[in-house]
């Protein structure tokens, strides 16, 4: 069983979809160490929900890093890996919702056994069961491929010291995309492989309209 985790969170913009997921981190059966939230230059209320948040005094209050300009998701959660103090690094998105066995199922996963694994991923359900949804879970397109040659960050974790040793994310991904099996290549070439976790699981909220499935 691992021993310190922290949940490293980039958002930009969605601030409804954010409220959802922590609501989903207080439903949480085990707590993480930390919770690092980075507002990625939004140009909403995002601030002001998050200071709200913190201000009710919840069961975590939740590090929160705010970006004055949009910088992009690598870019983000480079600063949250190097915030944490933790010794592994679960990631998830803002339109995401954590199950309640998320933070266990990490912890207690038997990958962890082998030192020549650098992460883990796990499934990834749809929140809304639309056709698109469904095509989207049928394709696993949020989740690692059968090979696994790279983990997905709507639900991946990760050891932070070697994150730290290959620099995190390629910040130069200013859009989500290519930010995530770019990370396991670096690991990859280093020789490290990944863990798929049955056990864990998230729900992620899909676009369901027709242009943005084109």
């Amino acid at each position: 069983m691992i021993t310190s985790i922290s949940i490293v969170v980039p958002t930009h913009n969605r601030v409804k979809k954010l409220v959802n997921l922590l609501k989903s981190f207080k439903n949480l059966k085990e707590q993480p160490n930390e919770i690092i939230v980075i507002n990625d230059g939004s140009s909403n209320n995002t601030s002001r929900i998050l200071n709200l948040w913190r201000r009710k005094r919840h069961e975590f209050v939740p590090i929160v890093c705010e970006n004055p300009f949009p910088i992009g998701p690598g870019a983000s959660r480079n600063i949250g890996i190097k915030l944490s103090n933790s010794d592994y690094i679960a990631f998830t998105d803002d339109d995401c919702i954590v199950d309640p066995n998320w933070i266990h199922s990490i912890r207690n996963s038997n990958y962890w056994i082998n030192n020549s694994i650098a992460g883990i991923g796990g499934k990834v359900l749809p929140v809304k069961n639309g056709k698109i949804s469904q095509y989207y879970t049928f394709h696993r397109i949020l989740e690692p491929p059968v090979q696994l040659q790279y983990l997905v960050t709507a639900n991946a974790c990760y050891r932070r010291n070697l994150l730290i040793r290959v620099n995190g994310f390629d910040k130069t991904h200013i859009y989500p995309g290519g930010e995530d099996n770019g990370l396991s290549f670096k690991l990859a070439k280093l020789g490290y492989s990944f863990g798929f976790e049955e056990n864990m699981i998230i729900k992620h909220n899909y676009r369901t309209t027709i242009q943005d499935f084109i």
